[in-house]
């Protein structure tokens, strides 16, 4: 039975920080990838993907050609590595001793929600879009650094859940698959093509939190004997 509100932590076990992402060797976060990556992003949304050339995002760089392929092999690997600096930058909270199953959810899911509704975030999905007829790779690559990425990150928290408070969750992937559409997806669609502005934090705070009670109320029917 997933048990929430009453259900606390004995301790927060410090979780090991993960390697800085590299490409070739050089830190995603060093000075020159962080300018070739700002380059890259202004070239790549002023001139979609399948236009913009490398001799674009060198120039724009402030780099030569040969000091951009030392850095990158080609166009398709930069964005790849784009993506995936940009997921570098979503950082989930930590978790406070005190927090329930109910704070967890609600904590990562809007941390989520942010980064996916932020103007840079939707101008990348957006530029996907645009550019997927031309380049299909796109579309397979932005599965790859980000939607599964980004999805994997809900179903650890769920089956970490799971573990430590002794929750039963069946198919994680399904149920973060649905807690995601619930809290985000309306928002995140209706973003992306126009049809709304981003919601306000308010707005956005109770759509989490009414998914969230949803989600555990759904939870605890499933698992009743």
């Amino acid at each position: 039975m997933v048990r929430d509100e009453n259900v606390k932590p004995a301790s927060v076990v410090p979780r090991k920080a993960a390697a800085k992402p590299s490409l070739r060797g050089e830190p995603l976060s060093s000075a020159r990838m962080l300018k070739l990556f700002d380059a890259a992003e202004d070239i790549f949304l002023l001139k979609g993907y399948h236009t913009a050339t490398m001799s674009d995002v060198a120039k724009a760089a402030g780099m030569s050609k040969k000091t951009v392929y030392q850095l990158v092999e080609s166009k398709a690997e930069l964005f790849a590595a784009l993506l995936a600096h940009h997921q570098s930058l979503l950082n989930f909270p930590d978790e406070q001793p005190d927090w329930t199953v109910r704070d967890i959810l609600n904590a990562n899911l809007l941390c989520l929600a942010r980064f996916l509704l932020s103007k840079e975030q939707i101008a990348i999905v957006r530029l996907i879009m645009a550019e997927y007829t031309h380049s299909p790779d796109l579309g397979r690559v932005f599965h790859l650094k980000r939607v599964q990425k980004a999805r994997s990150k809900l179903e650890i928290c769920l089956t970490d859940i799971a573990a430590r408070y002794g929750c039963t969750i069946c198919n994680v992937r399904e149920m973060s698959g649905m807690l995601f559409g619930m809290a985000i997806g309306e928002f995140l669609l209706g973003v992306l093509i126009g049809f709304r502005s981003a919601p306000t934090k308010a707005v956005l705070e109770n759509r989490v939190r009414n998914a969230v009670d949803i989600f555990l109320s759904g939870c605890e029917a499933l698992n009743r004997p």
